[in-house]
């Protein structure tokens, strides 16, 4: 038996997985080639990549469009790692490698887990999919929550060991490529990706199948993750629909209640809609003009990404909401160059005061619900947060008749599906924007309430629990908010957050501060302890290690181990070729 770096954080692992096993056997893929077959509880490490196809995509030494067999060491041994580390600010299109075919030939049922390395500042990770699967998931070595930038020295320069999911092998290879096949906007050019090697552990499907039947006897929350519709595409965007249906990939284990989908602006959408002209169009940063391109791509090609997306929640059996941002003014549309009479004095979206505008947001809300096969709505109050002009008489009967009349609608929408269609509303309760409560909004929430006008509100900021107490003992539920960059009371977690300027753009800027897995799993346990019905993340990227949030006792369990899911922090890497 090698003692390698991979083998001694495969030992490292076992002890905490579902099929751990003392007896257990650590088996190469020379192993599997001399007819070695797996037992339960047995480790197979992969990590010959010379084996991938095609061979002619690898090389010795880095070199743009091809993956780097890098040599490396860890005071636990050595090995060579699969490697993209290019960067291209000119054509970084030269800088992508195709993707890789890793021959496994095994059967039966294995847990996957993939040894990645977390880079010193950005990227890294890998895409995997297995031959059946239709869309790739993505290994993201930095979900560690990010603390201090650069970030310590302690967590970066090191093995990454994460989860990717349990399956049936038989009959399927493994499918590598770099991470969301593309290179990233962020740090323009930039393309990184990393594996060591690959861990599958032999598993009893009837052990699987029980465990499953357990899970469902395990009381549970509600969990909504939000997907803005824009940021993905403007970092990772690609023409392929891929790059869309990726970002519901990681919600298919019974994670996730819901995906929320933001449509785009107040009056553009990132898909074709008949009652506006407004599209994801124009500024000046690097990543908008990618944004534009992918989504005129999909639109000029008869592309509805939407309806992509519907189609593929459903298969992976998760609901899916239209998310629409109440009151902001990106994009020039038709509407608003029609209709000067429907605008806010301050011009950053339609006055809700106007009948007019008023019912334009309803119709062009509920042909959206008449005409895709969502299962509601989401109306997102949080951006810009002003509804009415100052001094605004009756601002909140303004807006629950607006809210009364889409729940009207969807109602007959559903009737005639056979199902209720849900409304939700988003809303911030005193946050870092500007400490406004939704009252001065115009935001009548204990109506909504009362009446179930609503059938979920979703407060974030430091009055969240006042809304979980509203909301116990009626039918309408509570599903507390956190946006990525916010900390619980919805304050913000640095100074001065804002998205790139152009100018900034052009230079390589630190990441967003952001809480680590066990301090997410920490406020989320408060917020359920509370009475909240489930929680609703926005903006968050890969949630591996928070597949256990619907679920209270898995994650009491992860915070009395200090383990969150599906992760371990190995040792760090020396690369043998004296590069940094």
């Amino acid at each position: 038996m090698r003692t390698s770096t991979v083998i001694r954080m495969a030992i490292v692992a076992i002890a905490w997985l579902p099929s751990a096993c003392a007896a257990a056997d650590e088996l190469t893929g020379g192993d599997l080639r001399a007819g070695k077959t797996p037992a339960v509880g047995d480790v197979v490490i992969l990590n010959d990549f010379a084996a991938c196809a095609p061979e002619s995509a690898m090389t010795t030494t880095s070199q743009k469009g091809t993956w780097w067999l890098r040599p490396y060491k860890t005071a636990g041994g050595q090995g060579v790692m699969l490697c993209v580390e290019e960067r291209d600010r000119e054509n970084p299109e030269s800088c992508m490698a195709p993707p890789l075919t890793y021959p496994v030939d095994l059967e039966g049922v294995y847990d996957v887990w993939v040894g990645t390395y977390r880079p010193r500042l950005r990227g890294g990770g890998i895409d995997i999919k297995l031959t059946r699967d239709k869309v790739f998931s993505t290994i993201d070595p930095c979900e560690d929550g990010v603390t201090q930038w650069p970030p310590a020295e302690d967590q970066v320069g090191r093995l990454v060991e994460v989860f990717y999911k349990t399956a049936d092998l038989t009959g399927q290879d493994l499918h590598l490529r770099q991470p969301y096949g593309t290179y990233d906007s962020l740090w323009w050019g930039l393309c990184n990706a990393h594996v060591a090697y690959l861990k599958l552990v032999r598993r009893s499907a009837e052990e699987v199948a029980r465990e499953a039947a357990a899970r469902q006897d395990i009381k549970r929350k509600g969990v909504v993750i939000d997907r803005d519709g824009f940021s993905w595409v403007w970092q990772y965007g690609i023409e392929d629909l891929e790059c869309i249906l990726q970002q519901a990939e990681p919600f298919q284990y019974g994670n996730v209640e819901a995906l929320n989908w933001c449509i785009g602006g107040s009056l553009s959408t990132n898909f074709p809609h008949p009652m506006t002209t407004g599209r994801i169009r124009g500024g000046g940063r690097l990543g908008d003009k990618r944004a534009e391109r992918v989504y005129r791509f999909f639109e000029d090609n008869g592309l509805d990404v939407l309806e992509a997306l519907v189609d593929r929640c459903h298969e992976l059996g998760i609901k899916i909401y239209a998310s629409h941002r109440a009151n902001v003014h990106y994009r020039q549309s038709n509407v608003w160059d029609e209709h000067p009479d429907w605008h806010l004095d301050s011009r950053r979206g339609l006055d809700y005061a106007n009948p007019a505008a008023r019912g334009f947001y309803r119709n062009f809300l509920l042909y959206i619900a008449k005409n895709y096969d969502i299962d509601g709505l989401t109306i997102d109050f949080s951006r810009h947060r002003q509804h009415f002009n100052p001094g605004q008489e009756d601002a909140f009967e303004h807006m629950n008749t607006y809210l009364r009349e889409l729940r009207a609608g969807l109602d007959r929408i559903g009737a005639g599906r056979g199902r209720r269609l849900i409304l939700n509303a988003s809303f911030v309760c005193g946050t870092w924007y500007e400490g406004k409560m939704p009252a001065e909004q115009g935001l009548d929430v204990a109506t909504w309430v009362d009446e179930g006008i609503v059938d979920c509100i979703m407060p974030e900021g430091r009055d969240v629990m006042k809304y979980i107490e509203m909301c116990k003992g009626k039918r309408v539920t509570c599903y507390a908010r956190k946006t990525c960059s916010l900390d619980f009371d919805g304050s913000a977690l640095q100074k001065n957050v804002h998205d790139p300027t152009p100018a900034e753009d052009q230079q390589d800027q630190p990441l967003l501060m952001q809480r680590t897995p066990l301090e997410v799993t920490e406020g989320v346990l408060k917020w359920y302890d509370a009475g909240a019905d489930g929680v609703f993340l926005f903006n968050y990227q890969s949630l591996t290690t928070l597949r256990h949030l619907p679920y209270p006792s898995l994650l009491r369990q992860e915070v009395a181990s200090g383990q969150p899911f599906g992760r371990r922090l190995g040792e760090k890497v020396e690369w043998l070729d004296g590069a940094p």
